[in-house]
C-alpha cells in the first residue's frame, strides 16, 4: 500500500475502454490500484465489468463498442453523445490521469483531448498501428505521455519511435500463467484425440463484436453440421461462448438446442475444450496459451473487408501468429471462411498427432514470451509513479503538453 503524505488528496482517474476484453482489463487495474491506494477515485467510459467493481460509470461503453466504418457511421449519433459527455466530464472534473485501453477510434480523440486540457495520457494496449498504419505513429505520439504495450514485438517499435514505454507484460498470462493447469489439460486432451473415447468437445468462441457475429454465426453454424456428418459414429458436444456483454439470445437465434451456449469465463471453457473454431481476436491467444488446437476464422462485410485489405501490412492477423512471426495456427479469411473448408481442416486436429505436438511446441514458446502473473499491479505502480511525477514537477509537465497541443496533437 502506497501512503499519501503531505495532506495530498487521493488521485482521480478516469479509464476509458471500448470493448469487453478492455471492460475486464480495466476492473483488473481498478483492483490493483485500490490495493495500493485504497481512497483512489476511479471514474469510467466502460462496460458490465468496470461497473460490478463499483466505479463512477459516466458512459457505458456499449454505445460506441462498433468497429468497421460501415458501422462506424451508423452509430455516430451515438458516439457523439458519448464523446460530449466524456469531454464535459474531464473538463468540470478534477481528473489527474486518463487511461485509454486499446480501442484507439474512440481513445484516440480522448487521448487528444484529455492532452488539450493538460491532462497526462498513460495509453494501455498499444493500437495496432504497426499493422495497418505505421505512418500515424508520429501523431499518436503527441497523445500520450506513456504507452504501455503486451506483445513481445511492440516494445522495441515504438521505443525506436521515440514513445515512453512501459512493457508490461501480456494481461491474458494473469489468467493462463502460473496455476493455469495447462499440462494436465494438455494430456487429458490429448488422450482423447487420441483414444477417442467419450465426447468431443468443440468450442465455438464467435468474439464479442456484434455486427461481426451477423457475418460469422451462420458460416459457423453450418461448419459444425459439417463436423457432423464427418463423424457420425462419434459423440460431439458443440459449445458456443457468449462473451461479456453479449446478449446470448442473438447466439441462440442461430444455434438452437442441439448446442451448448455458454457465458463460461474463457480460462474456465478452455479446459473442457479439445478443438475450436475461434474468432481472430484476444480469444485466439486464449485458444493458444491454453493449448487448445484450433481454426481460426475471421468475416466481417464486403466493405470493411475492401478497405481492410488495403490497410492491413501484416503477413498474419492471428496474435500468435504475430508474435512468433509465423504461421501457428491456420487463418480463414472472408471468402475462405466457408463451411466445408473449414470443417475439414478441424478434423484435421484429429489425424496428425505430429501436427499437435508441433503445436504444442508452439504453444510453450508463446507463453514463455507473453511474460509472467503481476500485470496489473506492475503497472499500477507505474500509474501511481506518473501521477506523483506530474504532482512533483508541474511545470515540466504543463510545457510537455502545451508542447504536443502546439504540435497538432
Amino acid at each position: 500500500m502506497i501512503e499519501l503524505t503531505g495532506g495530498r488528496r487521493a488521485p482521480h482517474i478516469f479509464i476509458s475502454c471500448g470493448e469487453a476484453s478492455g471492460d475486464r482489463y480495466g476492473a483488473a487495474l481498478v483492483a490493483a490500484l485500490r490495493s495500493l491506494i485504497p481512497g483512489v477515485r476511479i471514474s469510467a467510459l466502460g462496460g458490465p465489468k468496470l461497473a460490478a467493481t463499483g466505479v463512477e460509470i459516466v458512459a457505458d461503453s456499449h454505445e460506441v463498442a462498433v468497429m468497421g466504418f460501415t458501422e462506424v457511421i451508423s452509430a455516430l449519433p451515438a458516439i457523439l453523445r458519448v464523446q460530449r459527455r466524456v469531454w464535459n466530464f474531464l473538463t468540470t472534473e478534477s481528473v489527474d490521469l486518463v487511461i485509454p485501453i486499446d480501442f484507439p477510434g474512440f481513445n484516440g480523440k480522448l487521448a487528444s483531448q484529455s492532452r488539450k486540457l493538460g491532462l497526462p495520457v498513460f495509453w494501455l494496449i498499444a493500437p495496432q498501428v504497426w499493422a495497418w498504419g505505421s505512418w500515424r505513429t508520429g501523431g499518436f505520439r503527441k497523445k500520450v505521455d506513456r504507452l504501455g504495450t503486451i506483445l513481445p514485438f511492440e516494445t522495441s517499435y515504438f521505443g525506436q519511435r521515440g514513445f515512453d514505454v512501459f512493457a508490461m507484460g501480456h494481461p491474458l498470462m494473469e489468467d493462463y500463467g502460473e496455476g493455469y493447469p495447462f499440462e494436465e489439460s494438455l494430456s487429458r486432451r490429448e488422450h482423447m484425440l487420441n483414444h477417442r473415447e467419450g465426447p468431443l468437445t468443440i468450442g465455438i468462441l464467435p468474439g464479442s463484436r456484434r455486427q461481426e457475429l451477423a457475418h460469422l454465426l451462420p458460416v459457423l453454424k453450418v461448419t459444425c453440421q459439417a463436423v457432423m456428418g464427418h463423424l457420425p459414429d462419434r459423440e460431439l458436444r458443440f459449445v458456443v461462448s457468449a462473451a461479456p456483454g453479449l446478449d446470448p439470445v442473438q447466439i441462440s437465434e442461430v444455434f438452437d438446442g442441439n448446442f451448448e451456449i455458454s457465458q463460461e469465463p474463457l480460462p474456465e471453457l478452455m479446459q473442457r475444450l479439445d478443438l475450436a473454431l475461434v474468432c481472430s481476436g484476444t480469444a485466439s491467444l486464449e485458444a493458444a496459451l491454453a493449448g487448445v488446437p484450433h481454426e481460426l476464422v475471421y468475416r466481417t462485410g464486403a466493405l470493411n473487408a475492401f478497405v481492410g485489405r488495403r490497410l492491413v501490412r501484416t503477413p498474419h492477423i492471428g496474435l500468435s501468429n504475430l508474435i512468433l512471426d509465423r504461421r501457428m495456427v491456420r487463418e480463414h479469411l472472408q471468402e475462405q471462411a466457408t463451411p466445408l473448408p473449414l470443417a475439414r481442416n478441424l478434423l484435421r486436429w484429429l489425424s496428425r498427432p505430429a501436427e499437435r505436438q508441433t503445436f504444442y511446441g508452439d504453444v510453450r514458446s508463446v507463453r514463455e514470451v507473453c511474460g509472467e502473473r503481476g500485470v496489473w499491479e506492475r503497472t499500477a505502480r507505474e500509474i501511481l509513479t506518473l501521477i506523483d511525477s506530474r504532482e512533483k514537477h508541474p511545470n515540466d509537465a504543463d510545457n510537455a503538453t502545451a508542447q504536443a497541443t502546439g504540435n497538432g496533437a
